[in-house]
């Protein structure tokens, strides 16, 4: 699924400081019919994003009924965005229904997945604060 949209850069002060741009009505609902499919935890939606000329990898987080979009530190400073600003982004969110067909049902979930398709891990994000760690 892709989505392509516009928004403010706006900054959230939650367990980690973060720099987000907010999904809009019409593209949170199109997310919110495959969310529950993709999640890895706590609705979070692992997704592939591109700024400008950047692309990145991150999870899209439900928020107030809607989804947020976090802007990794690298990406906003290769392509000169600061808070307040106006940026058009490109979202890709792997198809949850796009597991290889001559995969047994009980190893599909194990099975490589097409191109295209995000398996995301937030520690691996270079702007990732972990409360537990106290960092």
């Amino acid at each position: 699924m892709e989505l392509r949209f516009g928004g403010e850069v706006i900054w959230w002060r939650g367990p980690a400081p973060y720099h987000f741009v907010a999904l809009p009505d019409p593209e949170a609902a199109r997310l919110r019919v495959v969310a529950s499919r993709v999640t890895y935890g706590w609705g979070c939606v692992p997704a592939t994003v591109t700024l400008g000329g950047t692309t990145f990898t991150t999870s899209i987080f439900p928020r107030d009924g809607g989804f947020m979009v976090p802007l990794k530190v690298a990406a906003r400073r290769a392509e000169g965005v600061e808070l307040g600003d106006d940026v058009r982004l490109l979202v890709v969110v792997g198809d949850p229904d796009d597991v290889p067909q001559d995969v047994p049902d009980d190893r599909a979930a194990t099975a490589p997945r097409p191109p295209g398709t995000v398996r995301h891990d937030p520690a691996d994000d270079d702007d990732y604060f972990d409360p537990a760690a106290g960092r």
